[in-house]
């Protein structure tokens, strides 16, 4: 390949390898304020190290008009020019070997300003506020480096450029991220991850493996959402990059960080933001969970446990409640096996999957098999009950088709109650549906996840994205997980303040 290269841009082009803000200040003609000065020196962790990098995941919780889109675009282009993670015999290999990198983002829209600013930055056309408070543009010397004729300027945008390398930005198309599947990347930035909803389920089944080849790092660069189903994963990677867990970084970024904007655009977006609930998130990236939301993000943070992640059998001496959330077509059908043998109470099993991917006798067998792993008779007493939710005719069908022995132990709350001949037990929740309400069940659950009186599994990521986004009003949500552990946990309460109320013998 023939470049005409004088010695000065040369020197440049060396020095700028190692030092990310050489190449961006010099080479791309860009600013940087100290914000992101900080981070792009964290980021140099990853290449200084090669195949052993100190940090892999980088997580940067900033304010809007941080400046995160100007990061990821130069960010992108230092990997790109200097391919990182390919290692070749020579010179001509490292030419010839095909580099890519992504952008990624949850929607198809929030790819678009990494793009453009990629173009404008290559082209000289990036706004840049100048020292004495007037506008102009960058002033890029490597444009060369660009193939602007080959850009797709469509979605999804790819933008191609010198020694065999390009960009692709895509959306992860509602969370199954297939478009990412079988190719290696030498970066993956994920722009807004914190507004995916399926954040956990990406990382893990599409993003993180396309990163292996070339032992490339993963940035998340996001302003928090309070309203996201993925809010309580991204604040957990946050937090283990606060400590550097599993070769992770986290950084914050305060609106003020942005010296590019003057003093009076600051205030303004302060002024504009007062009384706003969401102010310490859009000004500070701070985390600011939903005061619509039914529990507290903290709340659920709290009671999450790793020694419960591959569920507890059963011990000797305790007492077990399991909650049934019944259901057909797409739904889940749930049973949650709750100990309750002494507080916290603790979700020692649950069992999950939809209605439609079994017949309701092959449902019933799990269900009976669960029981029969839990149960155990001291003086001809059960130490397990259950309680099924009875709002629909495949709950009755289910309660019917349980063998005696079961139904005896079987509680039902709901519209639909079994013939009284049939309760053969005292029932510490009322049948009749008017005097337990379902708002009884969750907030009974609410003040246990508050007074860390219940404790869940860590990897039980469904559940922890169904309570984090419960709000009274559940009708397009999924629920069966919740509604089934709240069912149970309303139990358990009822039946240890029994335990609490029986009589104790004294010699008089």
């Amino acid at each position: 390949m023939n470049l005409e290269i004088d010695d000065k841009l040369s020197s440049l082009i060396e020095k700028g390898r190692d030092d990310p803000v050489v190449f961006i200040n010099e080479l791309l003609g860009m600013r940087l304020h100290e914000g992101q000065i900080k981070y792009l020196k964290e980021a140099q962790k990853a290449i200084n190290n090669g195949d052993n990098p100190l940090i892999r995941r980088f997580l940067l919780s900033c304010a809007n008009r941080w400046g995160k889109t100007a990061l990821i675009a130069c960010l992108q282009l230092w990997y790109l020019f200097y391919k990182f993670g390919v290692k070749t015999d020579s010179q001509s290999d490292w030419f010839s070997v095909e580099y890519r990198t992504a952008n990624i983002a949850p929607y198809s829209s929030l790819t678009e300003p990494v793009f453009f600013a990629m173009r404008q930055i290559m082209t000289s056309t990036f706004p840049v506020r100048r020292k004495d408070g007037t506008v102009g543009t960058n002033n890029c010397k490597i444009e060369w480096f660009y193939l602007e004729e080959k850009t797709i300027n469509t979605p999804p945008y790819k933008m191609y450029f010198l020694f065999n390398c390009f960009i692709e930005h895509l959306s992860l198309m509602g969370g199954k991220g297939n478009n990412l599947q079988g190719k290696p990347y030498g970066l993956i930035t994920y722009d807004e991850a914190c507004r995916s909803d399926h954040l956990q389920l990406e990382l893990d089944n599409s993003v993180l493996g396309r990163l292996l080849d070339w032992t490339a790092p993963l940035h998340l660069l996001s302003t928090p959402d309070s309203d996201s189903a993925s809010l309580l994963y991204y604040k957990q990677l946050y937090d283990e990059g606060l400590v550097g867990l599993n070769q992770s970084y986290t950084q914050t970024g305060n609106i003020q960080e942005n010296t590019f904007m003057t003093e009076k655009q600051v205030e303004e977006q302060v002024n504009m933001l007062e009384g706003n609930p969401l102010k310490e998130q859009m000004l500070k990236g701070e985390f600011i969970f939903g005061s619509n939301n039914l529990f507290h993000g903290p709340d659920i943070l709290n009671a999450e446990d790793p020694t419960l992640d591959d569920g507890v059998r059963y011990e000797e001496g305790h007492k077990y409640i399991i909650g049934i959330d019944t259901a057909i077509g797409s739904d889940e059908m749930v049973f949650s096996v709750l100990d309750y043998t002494e507080k916290p109470f603790r979700l020692v099993r649950e069992i999950a999957c939809k209605g439609n991917s079994k017949s309701p006798q092959l449902h019933l067998n799990d269900f009976l098999m669960l029981v029969d792993e839990y149960q155990r008779f001291e003086d001809g007493v059960s130490n397990v009950n259950i309680i099924l939710e009875t709002f629909n005719g495949e709950s009755a069908r289910f309660y019917f088709d349980l063998p005696p022995h079961v139904q005896s132990i079987t509680r039902c709350y709901g519209s639909w109650q079994p013939p009284q001949a049939s309760i053969k037990t005292v029932n510490p929740i009322k049948n009749a549906r008017n005097e337990v309400k379902k708002a009884d069940f969750l907030v009974n659950m609410k003040k246990l996840f508050s007074s860390k009186g219940i404790k869940i599994p860590k990897n039980n990521h469904k559940l922890i994205q169904q309570l984090s986004i419960y709000k009274e009003d559940d009708k397009k949500l999924q629920t069966d997980r919740v509604i089934a552990l709240a069912l149970a946990a309303f139990q358990a309460e009822q039946l240890s303040e029994i335990r609490k109320l029986e009589w104790v013998s004294v010699e008089w």
